[in-house]
C-alpha cells in the first residue's frame, strides 16, 4: 500500500509547535481532505495548547480549504488549545479576508514569531 504524501513538517518556535505546510496549492478536494485529515490527526495525537500553521510554501487555496481550516481550528479548540496562522501571501490571505474570517475566526500574522508573541 502506498503511503499518503505528507502535507506539513513540524517545527517549534519558543516551544510552540509550528506546522509548516508543504509546497502545494490546496485547491483540489482530494488534496484538501488528505491535508485536513493529517493535520487533525497530528492535533488529536499531540493536543497542543498553542499551534501556529505556517503558509509560506502555499501558493493558492480554495474556499474549501478555508472550511478545512475551520475544522482544524475546531479540533485545536476542542483540545483546549489556540490556533494562529502565519506567512500568507496575498492570494492565500484574500479568501480569509473576503469571507471576513481574518481577524475574527483566524488571527493571521506576517511571521511565526509575531504569532507566537500574540499567544
Amino acid at each position: 500500500m502506498e503511503s499518503s504524501p505528507q502535507f506539513f513538517t513540524v517545527s517549534a518556535v519558543d516551544g510552540v509547535p509550528e506546522l509548516i505546510l508543504g509546497t502545494a496549492d490546496f485547491v483540489s478536494r482530494p488534496i484538501i481532505v488528505l491535508a485536513q485529515d493529517q493535520i487533525i490527526e497530528y492535533i488529536d495525537n499531540t493536543k497542543p495548547e498553542r499551534l501556529v500553521i505556517n503558509f509560506k510554501n502555499v501558493g493558492h487555496i480554495s474556499s474549501e480549504f478555508i472550511t478545512a481550516m475551520i475544522h482544524v481550528r475546531d479540533h485545536v479548540k476542542g483540545n483546549g488549545g489556540e490556533l494562529k496562522l502565519s506567512h500568507m501571501n496575498d492570494s492565500v490571505y484574500a479568501p480569509f479576508k473576503i469571507t471576513k474570517l481574518a481577524g475574527r475566526l483566524f488571527m493571521i500574522y506576517e511571521s511565526t514569531a509575531e504569532a507566537v508573541d500574540a499567544f
